[in-house]
């Protein structure tokens, strides 16, 4: 079973594996109509059954709303516009209170100081929404760390009194729901309470009066604390409908397959009667289905009114005709709070495809206010191609060869290869040795052992394994590649028909009979676990073999472990090959300046300029104690502290937005950027790792080397040494002029480090040109959103504008040498078609249109197009005055052009230049670099990108409706 990254559930696909489900969040309720009330705002897959017996898709409307059966929108999720509290914890990008209704578990509200809530001195969090809303449920997820810091015994209360907004004790507040001694099984599981007697109120407070301290087992010194990753208030409207609400959670209280993630369903029935509906768990598979087919998952309902569900697929001919439902029908009743394993024959849908599966709940006689929820795990349908089942022959016998000699040592892995008189055993996994017996730990169970020591007392060095599957035709056609997962220690190398498709820990590995080298692996700690993926390519008709080798890393060493739970075909994106990430590209060779020197630092030469420039930026020193904003000089300071000083407190929605930027990923937080419908889709998708490829681009190896992790602009920042704003002016609190958004410790730990270029921007544009060259569909706001991350440093106060320019410069370069590279280009291709297929199908499936446009335009943008453009190009210059010559003709720097290929796939590299020279900003400006080479500074991208441009017959453009040169000159007349 494969789970997605991180948050992943087991959702097993196909003759071998699919992938995770990528399900929505959070709870939803039924009614009599044949659907469910109050699912959640979420990205999931979802389907509503309108009539019992007859379900058919249907997408839900924008911003969270759902359609009942009679065709009206209800909102199903509140929104939020203010949150308050006492212990606010602002100073933390993921701990503050705000964390609260962001409706993600990863971060939470930690209640610094509060200490531990009592009935004379509760806690309180306050909710103010746009306009009133009648709630009439809401659930609490419990954080990270401890349960002593659950919340256990609170009051939810409503006001529409505005003064009750900056006051808990309002005499305006209205109690709606009380609950005590309550628990949280685990970390990150949501509880759902319903409101009994719902009416619309503005304002909404949740009042702590304990926490479960040493009720709940954990560390004495969490008594004291409090903390909670979400509250989430929740509407049906009344009696409107909508679909059961589902979401991957963690299940290790209800014991889930491997503990740490299953499928949740969630509802409430809103009158007695018939009621059903059904959710979209799955969908766009194309799964060959067989004789010997099977479908099976485990259930485990919290009560009897949960245990009415089932899981149906729909199938169709091999042509996608004549598509049809088949129900999983149970012979056996669920016992509530049980895990109980449900299996069905598909053999009699042998020819047929299956393209969707569902998850059904259909209660003839459901009582009204049943609550539904339970969970649902190892949902397969077929059999991996191997598993825990696998006999795998197997060679543990001291100095033995298994490739008897042969010039290629890995000659053995091959199928057909003659195994002449090595002494293979035969067993099933997995397999381990440690000391004189098996007990490597719980968590790495031993079925059979292995040998450990030679005669002369020596570890045995390497264990060999073989096995081999059978993929015919049409399994064949189907595959999009293999995954799997191997646990092992000390190292792996796993083969597929003699092909090297994964290795950890084995770059010293030149022979069998050897140990891993000391610089390798030390062999200390417990048996390592790894994903790897086999290529369709690798994949043959017929008889397929599969070999993995298993080195100790020394002599001494004391244990031994292979296992390999399955490995099977994955329905969704494919990550990149070990292979492919390891690679060394050209572009990994950063270029080198014409002077031999460090490049970055003679791409950014042009800040001499800026800082010899004293109307622009100040002196590289500290400024005198008294010094007032009207001293400032320098348009660069008095910038600074005019965007640093707006916010109206720590609570200000900039500075909160301004803390996650600098403390998370600009790929994860700029999903705003793709607006209201795609953004949540994309991050949802994100965290079931259903990205993978964009993830691992975007995470790591556009800015990173197999060789090397180090931050390329850090020797330009070491050699300009300008201090940083907060350095040079002080803080507020020390009558200085900036304000302190931040922990001290966020300042203190940068205070040495130079301030230009910005490390973050860097990060940012790197990050972001390359999503926006991914979805040039998009690409204004993305690139406006990547411009905003700049721009937050400069709100904390922890860079200058002129550093943001300088780390835009570098942040598209990088980029660039990706797209300029052809080999590495090819990733990106991959990572452009994972993230195109990945959420159009997504925006199908939640309704908001079958296209990326259309799914993007179904919502908010992030900004409208035009507003973008103009964002983004005064945060180019920040409209500071020109400093050098602005009459220069366009200047395109070698390779920009690169960056058009996805917006502009129809033009040359030199229309391409020309778009760029001709939406390009004057020259003149701080770090325009005005000599040769071209200027990174000019380069507006987001219009470039943007730009609608026409070919005509004597090869001029027109480019955003003028006529230019090639040069990108306008043509008079």
């Amino acid at each position: 079973m494969r789970r997605g990254r991180g948050r992943g559930a087991g959702l097993v696909v196909a003759m071998l594996l699919a992938g995770s489900i990528g399900a929505g969040a959070g709870p939803a309720s039924a009614d009599t109509d044949g659907a469910v009330a109050e699912a959640p705002r979420s990205g999931g897959y979802w389907a509503t059954s309108y009539e019992p017996g007859t379900p058919r898709p249907a997408g839900f409307p924008a911003k969270g709303a759902a359609r009942n059966t009679r065709g009206e929108t209800a909102r199903v999720t509140t929104t939020v516009d203010e949150v308050r509290s006492g212990h606010p914890n602002d100073t933390s990008a993921t701990e503050g209170v705000g964390s609260l209704a962001d409706q993600d578990s990863g971060t939470k509200w930690y209640a610094r100081d509060s200490g531990r809530p009592t009935e004379d001195a509760p806690v309180h969090v306050i909710y103010s929404l746009p306009d009133p809303a009648a709630v009439t449920g809401y659930s609490l997820t419990s954080a990270n760390d401890a349960a002593p810091r659950d919340p256990a015994t609170w009051t939810v209360l409503g006001s529409d009194r505005n003064a009750a907004a900056e006051d808990a004790d309002d005499p305006s507040w209205k109690v709606l729901n009380q609950q005590k001694e309550q628990r949280f099984d685990a970390r990150g599981q949501s509880n759902f309470y319903a409101i009994g007697t719902a009416r619309p109120y503005r304002h909404y407070q949740l009042r702590i009066t304990d926490n479960c301290a040493d009720r709940c087992e954990g560390p004495a010194g969490d008594h004291e604390k409090l903390q909670l990753a979400d509250w989430t208030l929740r509407s049906s409207a009344g009696s409107s409908a909508s679909a059961l609400g589902v979401s991957v959670e963690n299940a290790d209280s209800a014991g889930a397959a491997d503990g740490s993630a299953a499928l949740r369903y969630a509802g409430r029935v809103l009158g007695s009667g018939p009621a059903s509906s059904t959710v979209v768990l799955r969908s766009g598979l194309d799964v060959p289905l067989g004789r010997t087919s099977k479908l099976s998952y485990a259930l485990r309902p919290e009560n009897a009114a949960s245990a009415h569900v089932s899981i149906e697929v729909v199938h169709s001919d091999p042509d996608g005709r004549h598509p049809a439902t088949y129900e999983v029908d149970s012979r056996t009743t669920p016992v509530p709070g049980e895990w109980g394993t449900v299996e069905a024959d598909l053999g009699t849908l042998a020819g047929r495809r299956v393209s969707e599966i569902r998850l059904r709940y259909e209660d003839g006689h459901a009582e009204s206010g049943a609550a539904l929820t339970g969970w649902i795990d190892d949902l397969a349908l077929g059999k991996a191609v191997v598993d825990d089942s696998t006999t795998w022959s197997y060679l543990d016998t001291p100095d033995v060869d298994p490739a008897r000699g042969e010039g290629d040592r890995t000659a053995w892995t091959r199928t057909g290869f003659d195994a002449g008189d090595v002494p293979w055993k035969q067993a099933t996994g997995p397999f381990g040795v440690k000391n004189d017996g098996v007990d490597l730990g719980s968590g790495f169970p031993v079925h059979t052992e292995l040998n450990l020591r030679k005669d002369s007392g020596d570890d045995i060095e390497a264990y060999f394994f073989r096995t081999s599957f059978t993929v015919d035709r049409a399994q064949l056609a189907s595959l999009t590649g293999l995954v799997g997962t191997v646990v092992f220690d000390d190292t792996v190398t796993v083969y597929l028909n003699g092909s090297r498709i994964a290795g950890h820990a084995d770059g010293e590995i030149e022979k069998n009979l050897q140990y891993q080298t000391p610089d390798g692996v030390t062999g200390s700690g417990d048996p390592e676990k790894a994903r790897f993926v086999a290529p369709v390519s690798a994949v043959r008709e017929g008889v397929n073999t599969l070999a993995v080798e298993v080195h100790q890393s020394d002599s001494g060493s004391s244990d031994a472990y292979f296992g390999l739970g399955s490995l099977a075909q994955a329905t969704d994106s494919l990550p990149f090959t070990d292979q492919q990430l390891s690679t060394s590209y050209a572009s990994d060779d950063r270029p080198t300046a014409p002077d031999g020197g460090d490049y970055v630092t003679w791409l950014l030469r042009s800040f001499d300029t800026a800082r010899d420039t004293p109307s622009l930026m100040g002196p590289n020193e500290e400024l005198e104690e008294g010094t007032t904003y009207e001293d400032l000089t320098a348009i660069n300071d008095r910038t600074v502290v005019d965007i640093n000083n707006a916010p109206s407190g720590p609570g200000d929605s900039r500075v909160h937005k301004a803390l996650v930027d600098g403390a998370n990923s600009p790929y994860v937080t700029m999903a705003d950027g793709l607006g209201s419908a795609l953004g949540p889709l994309y991050s949802q998708a994100m965290k079931n790792g259903e990205l993978p490829r964009t993830e691992a681009l975007l995470s790591a190896r556009i800015e990173k080397t197999p060789e090397s992790s180090a931050d390329w602009y850090q020797l330009a920042k070491n050699a300009y040494s300008y201090k940083r704003p907060f350095v040079r002016m002080g803080f507020t609190g020390d009558q200085g002029l900036i304000e302190q958004w931040d922990s001290p410790g966020g300042y203190d730990g940068l205070a040495g480090d130079g301030s230009f270029p910005s490390g973050h921007t860097s990060h940012g544009y790197a990050q972001g040109v390359t999503l926006a060259t991914l979805l040039p569909e998009l690409a204004p706001q993305i690139l406006a959103r990547a411009s905003e991350y700049g721009d937050n440093r400069i709100v904390l106060a922890f860079h200058y504008p002129t550093d943001i320019m300088g780390g835009r410069v570098v942040g598209a370069k990088t980029a660039q040498l990706r797209w300029s590279d052809p080999e590495f280009r090819t990733l990106l291709g991959q990572a452009r078609d994972e993230l195109e297929s990945v959420l159009t199908q997504k925006c199908r499936e939640s309704g908001a249109g079958g296209t990326l446009t259309r799914c993007a335009g179904s919502g908010t943008p992030y900004l409208p197009t035009a507003e973008a453009l103009k964002v983004y190009q005064q945060r180019m210059t920040y409209g500071y005055p020109h400093i050098g010559d602005d009459s220069l003709p366009p200047a395109v720097p070698d390779g920009a052009e690169d960056l058009l290929r996805t917006a502009h796939p129809k033009l040359t590299d030199s229309q391409r230049r020309t778009v760029l020279a001709a939406t390009q900003i004057p020259s003149g400006s701080a770090l325009d670099e005005q000599g040769d080479g071209g200027s990174w500074q000019r380069i507006d991208l987001a219009a470039a990108m943007a730009a609608k441009v026409a070919v005509h017959r004597d090869g001029t453009l027109t480019v955003g409706g003028v006529r230019v040169s090639a040069e990108g000159v306008p043509i008079d007349g």
